[in-house]
């Protein structure tokens, strides 16, 4: 990655250079923790330690793959065909990586706010953050059979589909 331009980095994986440097070790100690728990709860009998190498041969590539895979958020076929796996590696990779990256994320206090239990907490953090976007997406529903409902329930767009006559 030291050769690639920081423009390139940050549109492959939403951070620049320096960002990836400051979470890379912490990156690589959450994977150590998050291993010997598997280890001391039997999951797994040993930490790997030889065997076949493959791309994701070092942490720092890692961190990229589960990075780019947030970032584009490509299907499994397309991401392992960058990262020269099968759909199903890809995907057992994803599954491994995602919890390392929120316990080091955590660690270093960057998680958002997910468990909101009261209109309090809510308020609180848009007092702190002074922003609140929502996100929202227009779904289709069940259109209703009576004529008065279907008028109130409509929403002023045009079919996208048009049908020849």
């Amino acid at each position: 990655m030291e050769e690639t331009s920081e423009r390139t980095v940050r549109a492959l994986i939403g951070m620049n250079k320096a960002q990836f440097a400051k979470l890379y070790p912490i990156f690589e100690e959450a994977y150590a923790e998050i291993q010997q728990e598997r280890v001391r709860q039997g999951e797994i009998k040993r930490v790997q330690k030889g065997g076949h190498v493959g791309y994701l041969d070092r942490m720092d590539k890692k961190l990229f793959f589960i990075l780019y895979y947030l970032k584009t958020y490509c299907t499994f076929d397309v991401l392992g065909f960058h990262f020269g796996l099968s759909s199903g590696h890809a995907h057992r990779h994803v599954e491994q990586l995602l919890p390392v990256l929120r316990r080091s994320l955590a660690k270093l206090d960057l998680l958002p706010e997910r468990a909101l239990t009261t209109p309090g907490e809510m308020m609180k953090l848009i007092e702190k953050h002074g922003d609140l976007i929502i996100d929202g997406v227009e779904c289709g529903c069940v259109r209703p059979q009576d004529d008065d409902q279907q008028k109130a329930r409509y929403s002023g767009k045009k079919n996208d589909i048009r049908l020849k006559p």
